[in-house]
């Protein structure tokens, strides 16, 4: 599988600055084809003021130690653990309230319990309905019994950050195993958050 380095990943939800509105650079939508074109210094304009996210990708493995290290993740196979930062920077010059992230856990991926960072209130995780709630989720089963949901379910995590200063920065980061090896998924509108694209590696 070769996963490439995403920038401008993240939508946004609810961002504001003292009655000014910031938008994070992934959620801008509506640019597309010729109107991009003719869109391109105003869209600049408003990227030099936005909230921007840059997501990066990292495989964790171990040295002859025993230590954690971050390497380059643009070769992964089934059983490897993958990182996933995201780094937000506010280029407003204003604070910005009522920040929050979302990350994707794409298919294929099994998200590691507890890696979500910051943990505690901050995070929440939902399956693949966007029902989001606490970490560990909980189902009802057939029987009416209340039951774990398995991480191997788990399609995307939510943080709620709050208020990011005037020229600050903040990140997030998760963790997942690698389970299968699954195809690029189809191209979709800049509205929706995209999985890094895999390929199988040969």
């Amino acid at each position: 599988m070769s996963i490439k380095k995403l920038t401008q990943f993240l939508s946004h939800r609810r961002i504001s600055s003292l009655g000014a509105c910031a938008f994070l650079l992934a959620g801008l939508t509506g640019f597309t084809g010729a109107a991009a074109a003719q869109s391109a210094p105003a869209l600049e304009a408003t990227q030099k003021k936005a909230v921007a996210v840059v997501l990066t990708q990292s495989k964790v493995v171990k040295d002859a130690q025993g230590k954690e290290q971050l390497v380059d993740a643009s070769s992964v196979k089934p059983g490897d653990i993958v990182e996933y930062r995201a780094v937000y920077t506010n280029n407003t010059g204003k604070p910005v309230t009522g920040l929050v992230a979302d990350l994707p856990i794409p298919e294929g991926l099994e998200y590691q319990p507890r890696s979500a960072k910051p943990g505690a209130s901050l995070v929440q995780a939902a399956t693949k309905e966007a029902v989001f709630g606490p970490e560990p989720l909980v189902r009802k089963a057939a029987s009416n019994k209340i039951e774990p949901v398995p991480y191997a379910d788990y399609r995307s995590l939510r943080w709620t950050l709050g208020q990011l200063p005037a020229n600050g920065s903040t990140a997030v980061s998760a963790r997942a195993k690698v389970e299968v090896v699954v195809p690029p998924a189809p191209q979709v509108s800049a509205a929706t958050p995209q999985a890094p694209p895999a390929t199988a590696q040969r």
